[in-house]
């Protein structure tokens, strides 16, 4: 009887074949397979137990892989072999493939034990595997001829596949470029996420503009992941801290849930490196199921256990409106930090064998914090250490410092994570004694730094830089800054306090409060401001290193958002512009493209090296270049078409310039900027006669895609007001090709991957000083499309890379925009002509019974919440609509665009992810590169 072993994670499991065998012949011989999958030769015991450590390279082996787990690996019944099954199945088959060296840099490093990194993110936008996945292993060729022989093409099978909807925005896409970087470039590293089971929502556009409905990318299973079993830890909360036996505090009681590992491989291109992507699923036991509740009756009460602790994973950031979706965004984000933490602790103490040295721990392990949600690493780390493995307070901090460091993504002031110090004292008891303890010693530092001498300056400092907020002082320093005498609320009319009075003081006064009242005069009381965890500020004091991700983002941070601490700590701050993966967002997504790069400067080495982009330059005026260049945007272009046409049902001209913007629904980002300027267009258009208008515009296609928050009102009214500019446009006869409007519903990477291809204008556009970075500008750079924008994020380096002439620019600068808000503010800001027009244009009613009064109104006024343009929409508006007009005198001359365009990609080569992790791992984390023998 023959044997073979199938390798599933770290494990090999033997299965016997002999069985497999006669059942595929009883089958084959009876003919119960469909006629399909009877076209296929037998597969034979031969044909599958294929020794587990070999990568399967040869189309027919492939094939037979495939034909394998259709029968063997079964997600669908026998009778059918259609593309669902046909993508699962090769799935699978990859999936053997990755096995391999993911077991292979598994046991590697376990033998080397080399430092690692650990990239903890709550987001993780990964896209779809399948393409990329064969890509990165070399095998795109053999997996085409596979399924081919199959009926299939490679492109239909992997359109089956639904995206991981693990991330929302530019933050979840850029873990997931850093985690290819990682790997291809051989680095030691992990990530760590949560498995949301309904992702964010799933958008819809309807009559009312955006909707929202539950991801169903679990619900036929996710063939990339492997649940282990083995690997799952104790999460608690709520509960009280108590003092052991042995003197050391314990956190005792509350609620437990149960974390359980699934991981996901990440496979580096032309390496055997795969690394691990380790995503937590939360679960109670099935003794919390109260069989008794639900025997009589009681059904919800019996699964109130087990729903509470699934329910951690369910929705990426549920709305926290509520104090409930308050306290579960935090659980979420706890247990992200308490399992990610616990694995890396027994992960370290595995590989050090009988003897563990914690002052190695951060020779060892660097845990990098993606934004602030999960800055509870650092108490955590600290109680781990602490009453876990029984250091000293010292000890583990010193320990802690070195370990973690941040990463920070925005000046949004909403963005900076504040927590109450009630919720989190209720939920996380021991969490908040250490940072109120971490909160002491900066106060120490913050005393000895400043000195007592200007008591003025030192509240200031205290204020901006404490990381519990509203606080009263530690006991230690009550007496640091001398608090003003308070006054009794009521102190017109003298109490008599002999002892003669027959009321006390507290009583007269009480008495003349009610009296006041009476009268209709009601005393003022100002409610106390609310005591808050300033998540931010813990991890700055926390982390040995802090980082920017665009050198203008990173200037604003130190001379802004934490300039206090720089004055405390310069060395601990830097700069790291973001960067993405070219091997997702060029190689792949764009093949006609890469082919001509390859061509023309003669290897495919600038798949790893960008920087032989650079070489793109002196042919830029080749007429064969541009030629191809423009065929191949063209090509692109198409299959936007039959997108529009699939998810819209509007048909859009190829030859019109195609104008992109797509990201998350933001007023900073601008859409609402971009949308006026389009019916000011639209408003010209409509102003001149047939013949004008053809010579006046370019045709354009003007295209958006991306989710507002599900509570984000302003955002969904522009959601709803872009879909009804393009619903009047579309429709406009006298307009016809010369403009269309198209929203694609539920954008997502797969979409990015058709989108940016096929641009050839991409805006760019928020408020000076407010976009870190932005990613998305940089994978349409590299793409040859040119940006319109701002002096913003990573817009600044770009521009500077490709070439002044060769990016649009307009707007407010950084410096600028306070002055600018000042001026609104004091009355003075006079808003062009051609603003009012459009606003009054709107109003007119010819985009549908809407009313848009809110949405308008944001931009006038000169105070209040939701009012006076604080994103400056109309001070930026007449030099958006003057850099629009110069866009389309670009375009009419063909020949300047394209060699626009290609300076664009050349100019691109600084932002490849690979740049920006070699500079993580030197600067911040301190790990080598590791490569398999």
């Amino acid at each position: 009887m023959d044997t073979m072993r199938i390798s599933a994670g770290a494990e090999k499991i033997p299965v016997k074949c002999n069985s497999l065998s006669s059942l595929v012949t009883r089958r084959w011989r009876t003919k119960t397979f469909p006629a399909r999958i009877r076209t296929w030769r037998l597969l034979s015991v031969k044909s599958i137990s294929t020794n587990p450590k070999t990568l399967v390279t040869d189309s027919e082996q492939v094939a037979s892989s495939i034909k394998h787990h259709s029968e063997f690996t079964p997600l669908f019944s026998p009778e059918k072999f259609e593309l669902p099954k046909a993508f699962f199945a090769t799935a699978q088959s990859v999936r053997d493939a990755l096995i391999v060296n993911w077991n292979a840099t598994y046991e590697y490093y376990n033998r080397v034990n080399p430092k690692q990194a650990y990239y903890l993110s709550m987001e993780f936008l990964q896209g779809r595997a399948l393409s990329n996945a064969v890509g990165n292993l070399g095998l795109t060729g053999a997996y085409g001829d596979a399924l081919k022989s199959l009926g299939f093409e490679l492109e239909s099978v992997a359109g089956q596949e639904p995206d991981p909807a693990l991330g929302n925005g530019g933050l979840g896409r850029l873990a997931s470029c850093f985690l290819d970087s990682l790997a291809t470039l051989n680095y030691p590293a992990w990530g760590y996420g949560l498995r949301y089971k309904y992702g964010l929502f799933k958008q819809i556009i309807t009559k009312d503009g955006q909707e929202e409905a539950a991801e169903d990318w679990l619900e036929l299973s996710n063939p990339w992941e492997i649940v282990r079993n083995d690997v799952s830890y104790p999460i608690k909360f709520y509960g009280k801290v108590v003092f052991g036996s042995d003197g050391k505090k314990r956190w005792i009681g509350g609620e437990d849930v149960v974390a359980v590992a699934y991981d996901v491989p990440i496979p580096g291109y032309k390496t055997k490196t795969t690394i691990n992507l380790r995503l937590w699923s939360t679960k109670a036991p099935s003794s919390d199921f109260d069989l008794s509740s639900y025997n009589s009756g009681k059904h919800t009460e019996a699964a109130e256990a087990l729903f509470n602790a699934e329910k951690i994973c369910y929705v990426l950031y549920p709305g926290d409106e509520s104090d409930e979706g308050k306290a579960l965004r935090l659980k979420q984000q706890y247990t992200l930090c308490s399992a990610s933490l616990q694995d890396i602790v027994a992960r370290f103490e595995t590989r050090s064998g009988g003897s563990v040295n914690w002052e190695e721990f951060p020779e060892k392990v660097a845990v990098q914090m993606n934004d602030t949600h999960p800055t509870l690493c650092i108490p955590e780390l600290m109680r781990i250490l602490m009453d876990l493995k029984g250091l000293s307070w010292e000890d583990a901090w010193r320990i802690t410092q070195r370990t973690v460091a941040y990463t920070n993504h925005t000046v949004l002031p909403e963005a900076l994570e504040k927590w109450s110090l009630e919720l989190m004292e209720k939920l996380l008891p021991r969490h908040v004694e250490i940072i109120e303890k971490i909160d002491e010693e900066l106060v120490s530092t913050i005393v000895s730094e400043y000195g007592t001498e200007n008591p003025d300056l030192l509240k200031e400092k205290l204020k901006a830089m404490r990381i519990l907020e509203n606080v009263e002082l530690p006991s230690a320093f009550a007496d640091v800054i001398v608090k003003p005498e308070s006054k009794p609320a009521i102190a017109e009319k003298t109490v008599d306090q002999t002892k003669d009075s027959k009321e006390d003081a507290q009583t007269v006064v009480k008495k003349e409060v009610e009296e006041e009242e009476t009268a209709g005069v009601v005393a003022e009381v100002i409610p106390e401001p609310p005591k808050m965890v300033r998540m931010a500020n813990l991890a700055v004091v926390g982390g040995h290193a802090v980082n920017g991700v665009a050198e203008i983002h990173s200037e604003i941070v130190k001379t802004d958002v934490f300039n206090d601490f720089v004055k405390l700590w310069p060395d601990k701050f830097q700069n790291k512009t973001n960067g993405v993966t070219p091997r997702r967002w060029i190689r792949f997504c764009n093949p006609y493209l890469s082919d001509i790069i390859t061509n023309w400067i003669g290897t495919e080495d600038w798949v790893l090296n960008t920087e032989k982009l650079a070489e793109l330059r002196k042919f830029a005026d080749d007429e064969d270049l541009q030629s191809e260049w423009r065929a191949a945007k063209k090509k692109n272009k198409l299959k936007v078409v039959s997108l529009i046409k699939e998810r819209t049902g509007y048909t859009v001209n190829p030859d019109a310039m195609f104008d992109i913007q797509i990201k998350r629904i933001h007023e900073y980002k601008r859409q609402l900027l971009n949308i006026l300027g389009i019916v000011y267009r639209y408003k010209k258009m409509k102003e001149m006669s047939a013949s004008e208008r053809k010579k006046a515009f370019v045709p354009r296609v003007c295209i958006f895609g991306g989710k507002a928050f599900a509570t984000y009102v302003q955002a969904k009214r522009i959601v709803k007001f872009i879909t009804d500019v393009g619903s009047t446009i579309n429709h406009d006869p006298e307009i016809g090709d010369l403009l269309k409007v198209i929203f694609v519903p539920d954008y997502n990477v797969s979409v990015a991957e058709l989108l940016i291809p096929a641009s050839e204008l991409s805006q760019h556009i928020s408020t000076a000083g407010m976009e870190a970075s932005g990613t998305s500008n940089m994978k349409f750079s590299m793409n040859g499309c040119i940006l319109i924008g701002s002096l913003d994020g990573a817009n600044v380096e770009i521009r500077e890379e490709v070439g002044e002439e060769n990016f649009f620019l307009f707007g407010a600068k950084a410096d600028e925009i306070v002055s600018l808000r000042k001026e609104r503010a004091e009355g003075k800001f006079v808003p062009d002509p051609s603003f009012e027009e459009v606003k009054q244009f709107v109003r007119s009613g010819v985009f549908g019974s809407n009313n848009y009064d809110e949405l308008i109104g944001s931009l006038e006024g000169n105070e209040g919440f939701g009012r006076a343009d604080y994103f400056l929409v109309g001070k930026d508006f007449p030099s958006y609509v003057e850099c629009q007009e110069k866009v389309d005198k670009a375009y009419r001359d063909q020949k300047r665009w394209t060699r626009m365009s290609i300076l664009n990609t050349a100019g691109s080569s600084k932002f490849s992810s690979d740049r920006t992790i070699h500079e993580y791992a030197k600067d911040i984390w301190n790990i080598k590169q590791v490569e398999l023998p």
